[in-house]
């Protein structure tokens, strides 16, 4: 009896069919959805705490200012509240060393490029000890009080103040700001609206936003991932 070569090869094999599980596992999809989250929320609450930063800058740039003693004319043109700010080197020297205490603190001289000895800022001189006075549009005398919250500013290098008094421009056009005494040497006064309130929301709403990123971004990264594991075993 013969035989041929043929009957000597051995059947051929078929390819292993994959496992339903392995066909069925979850891609990487939700892992790079997470990513752009994050990356463009961040992002976004960056650009917000930056923009409203540079805008209340631009507002506190505009301000009025005297140098205390002094006077000056603000020009109102949308009345409403008008805050006066106190600006000093102690006020500088409160933000650049907190933890000093009650009667000095030590701040960076960028002109002697030294570091110099001033006062600390415990709290701001009243509009009482400036002798502020503020006149209106038509010569009367507008009434001061003390600005009952507390806001003050630190935006940029060698500039920092305090809200002392307020006063209510009740029509457009000039008044006149005057303070009569100072209680340190080479301190001026800013004449402006109040900043608090948009620099509330700008800190505010770039925080509630980084907040909901990271609050959508990780538990989308950590559902994809148990998917995942969960077919792979």
């Amino acid at each position: 009896m013969t035989s041929s070569l043929t009957d000597l090869r051995p059947p051929p094999t078929l390819p292993p069919i994959p496992s339903p599980q392995a066909s069925k596992r979850p891609s990487t999809t939700g892992y790079w959805v997470a990513a752009i989250v994050a990356a463009l929320g961040l992002m976004a609450a960056f650009l917000w705490g930056a923009v409203g930063i540079n805008t209340t800058q631009d507002r506190l740039d505009g301000f009025a200012r005297l140098t205390v003693p002094g006077a000056t004319t603000v020009s109102v043109t949308d009345p409403g509240t008008m805050v006066a700010y106190h600006e000093s080197a102690a006020e500088v020297a409160g933000y650049a060393d907190p933890t000093a205490n009650a009667r000095y603190a030590t701040r960076w001289d960028p002109g002697t490029r030294t570091i110099i000895t001033v006062p600390a800022a415990v709290d701001p001189p009243t509009w009482q000890q400036l002798g502020l006075q503020v006149t209106g549009p038509g010569g009367a005398a507008v009434p001061v009080v003390t600005y009952r919250s507390s806001a003050r500013y630190d935006l940029e290098p060698s500039r920092a103040g305090r809200a002392v008094a307020t006063f209510q421009a009740t029509t457009a056009g000039p008044y006149r700001v005057s303070t009569a005494r100072a209680t340190e040497a080479g301190a001026t006064l800013a004449v402006g609206q109040d900043i608090a309130r948009s620099l509330v929301l700008t800190r505010l709403g770039a925080v509630i936003l980084g907040l909901v990123t990271v609050l959508v971004a990780v538990p989308l990264a950590v559902v994809t991932y148990q998917a995942r594991s969960r077919t792979h075993s």
